[in-house]
């Protein structure tokens, strides 16, 4: 069972129309499984290891430089869906890109060379002007032999993924539980906005009790927008912007509806678990 280090994400803050720099480093950490350490990767905004990738957030219109330093011993590279790509970078060194973000929406950023991915390399951007409340969730499973085996350059059989821990924001309830990017909170009547990226490589299925969402935009399930629903999809690689408005107050969870997923190294409840407060 995989025990993760687990902190807080980091929301850049950004200015309308401004222009911007961005440093991202591509970092090397562990984390404690039950026989030992596992080799975990991400991409930190300091240069420090942290199990959780950040989450940037830039307004409309804005025009940003991304510094993206490889600290690992291995060639990596650097993509934004539908916002360009550095193709490689070597181990030590540091390659830019300058990205115009002129749409809206919810947009995975990741290492996609050689399943990167699975290593821990997938986050979220999110371009928006909306000025209500906003939480966000990037969903994530971890298979210690595909890590292990991808980080040396080893051999593994892509037809076998066996995943046994499942995060969000590279946390697993109860620790979601303290997430305040996480954590859905608002009053009855409010507009609030939900943004989700899976950033792992199975399907995952939020579902929402006590309310319904409305998806008001889907990267890879175009159909879904306009959907009004508790329950949906979301294929390896989407992203989606959710809108949800509370008709009454509570406390309700979302969850994973694999149940699978809600649990962590095997042990239930845990993994892709988060919670709504939802006052008068």
């Amino acid at each position: 069972m995989f025990r993760l280090l687990m902190f807080s994400l980091m929301v850049l803050p950004a200015f309308a129309l401004s222009q911007k720099t961005v440093n991202l480093y591509i970092v090397e950490g562990e984390v404690n499984e039950s026989n030992g350490f596992v080799p975990y990767f991400t991409f930190s905004t300091t240069g420090s290891f942290d199990s959780s990738n950040a989450v940037l957030r830039f307004d409309l219109g804005e025009v940003v430089t991304f510094n993206v330093k490889n600290e690992t011993d291995f060639t990596c590279a650097f993509s934004i869906t539908d916002h360009g790509q550095i193709e490689g970078i070597p181990m030590g060194e540091t390659q830019s890109i300058t990205v115009t973000f002129s749409q809206e929406g919810t947009f995975l950023y990741e290492d996609p060379f050689n399943d990167h991915r699975a290593l821990g390399l997938g986050g979220m951007v999110v371009v928006s002007d909306f000025s209500g409340p906003e939480f966000y969730g990037v969903f994530t499973e971890h298979d210690e032999e595909w890590i292990n085996a991808i980080a040396d350059g080893g051999v593994y059989d892509k037809r076998t993924y066996s995943p046994d821990v499942f995060t969000i924001n590279g946390k697993g309830f109860p620790r979601t539980m303290f997430d305040t990017l996480a954590m859905i909170m608002g009053h009855v009547g409010d507009t609030i906005r939900i943004h989700i990226t899976n950033a792992g490589q199975m399907y995952h299925f939020p579902h929402f009790h006590g309310y319904h969402v409305k998806i008001i935009e889907a990267s890879k399930h175009d159909h879904y927008v306009g959907w009004i629903k508790d329950s949906f999809g979301i294929a390896p690689a989407e992203s989606m912007t959710l809108e949800l408005v509370p008709d009454k107050p509570g406390r309700f969870p979302v969850h994973n509806h694999n149940l699978v997923t809600t649990t962590y190294g095997g042990n239930y409840p845990g993994g892709m678990m988060m919670h709504m407060f939802i006052y008068e």
